[in-house]
């Protein structure tokens, strides 16, 4: 194997840094950034690993905090805008076993259906109701699927509706996704609030680390539904 030399790391960094961008570019849409998740799926763990991206292995340690070991095996998960499924490999290597994977990116999806996954739902979460039963999961989990384009604040409500009462939603992201994203900038955090107000969820932690993905610091927000 040859060895990759700092002029390629470089230009791979550069790739990388193109593509996440694009993502999240103000204006572009939900839909042409499903189409770029799609179109960038076979390359796209290659950019997470040159942008040093920590997110799946920090959400999967935060849900595993939540169960002892030897409960693991039983509980299910939805992993919400799953990607490529890196968070569902860290929760397999943790112990977790039931996991199921939405994303509304096939091209993502089909790369996650590679992985160790009960079912897979080609789906974007927002304000219409997914074909889920209520309560039908112990868990969710959505890691970097919060930002400009992405996730909208009219999901959280279907979130706490697909899990059962006890049930846990670990949420990662970038910190500074609540002040710059459209859709969040005032909406998102006093949305939280009034759906624990309303006795929906309520707040488990809320915490922040470094390096959620190069140089950018992460969000850890765990709630529980009630």
């Amino acid at each position: 194997m040859s060895m990759l030399t700092e002029e390629n790391s470089s230009g791979l960094v550069a790739e990388a840094q193109e593509a996440i961008n694009k993502y999240l570019m103000p204006g572009l849409g939900a839909r042409n950034s499903i189409e770029h998740y799609s179109a960038t799926s076979d390359m796209y763990e290659v950019y997470l690993t040159a942008f040093d991206y920590n997110g799946p292995r920090t959400t999967a340690a935060t849900l595993a905090d939540l169960y002892p070991p030897e409960t693991r095996e039983a509980v299910k998960i939805l992993d919400v805008a799953a990607g490529t499924g890196l968070v569902g490999e860290e929760l397999l290597a943790l112990g977790f076993r039931q996991m199921d994977a939405l994303d509304p990116s096939e091209g993502m999806l089909s790369k996650a259906r590679e992985r160790n996954l009960q079912q897979a739902f080609n789906e974007a979460i927002g304000d219409t109701r997914l074909p889920i039963d209520d309560g039908a999961y112990d868990a969710l989990v959505v890691c970097g699927g919060m930002g400009e384009n992405q996730i909208p604040c009219s999901a959280i409500q279907e979130m706490i509706r697909v899990v059962k009462p006890g049930g846990y939603i670990v949420n990662v992201t970038r910190v500074e996704h609540l002040d710059k994203c459209s859709d969040y900038v005032g909406r998102l955090q006093p949305l939280m609030r009034r759906l624990e107000d309303e006795g929906k969820w309520k707040s488990v932690s809320s915490s922040t680390f470094p390096n959620f993905l190069r140089g950018k610091e992460g969000l850890v927000l765990v709630h529980q539904v009630l």
